[in-house]
């Protein structure tokens, strides 16, 4: 299984179009056998779901996410694992021991931004 976390400073980050990097693992049998880091050369929501399509991504681990970057995700076919908070490495690790149950409902709504949380505290809504 190939897993995609956006992050900034190797925290888990929302909104996936302003993260500055996806930290890219592959597993085999729920061990980690590969992992780098991929920066994102532009930003924005088609720009981040194309860098996971063109990874062949099946799992995008993340904070909150808007219902936009939400159906961007779901029609590239990739699974949707929201409500991981922390270092990148941490939540994969836990996704893959199957010990954090994700969220499905986790949504970004509460700053009213639309999806542009970190434009206003540069952190966005999770304060990461």
């Amino acid at each position: 299984m190939r897993i995609a976390i956006p992050v900034v400073s190797g925290e888990v980050f929302s909104p996936l179009a302003n993260a500055e990097a996806f930290h890219f693992y592959e597993d085999d049998h729920g061990k980690i056998v590969r992992e780098f880091l991929e920066p994102m050369e532009e930003s924005g929501t088609d720009a981040a779901v194309g860098l996971l399509e063109r990874y062949g991504i099946d799992a995008l681990l993340c904070g909150t996410i808007d219902d936009t970057e939400r159906t961007a995700v779901g029609m590239a076919g990739i699974m949707l694992f929201p409500g991981y908070s922390g270092k990148a490495d941490d939540a994969a690790l836990r996704f893959l021991s199957g010990s954090v149950v994700s969220d499905p409902n986790n949504h970004c709504n509460a700053c009213g931004f639309k999806g542009a949380c970190s434009l206003k505290d540069k952190g966005g809504c999770g304060g990461n």
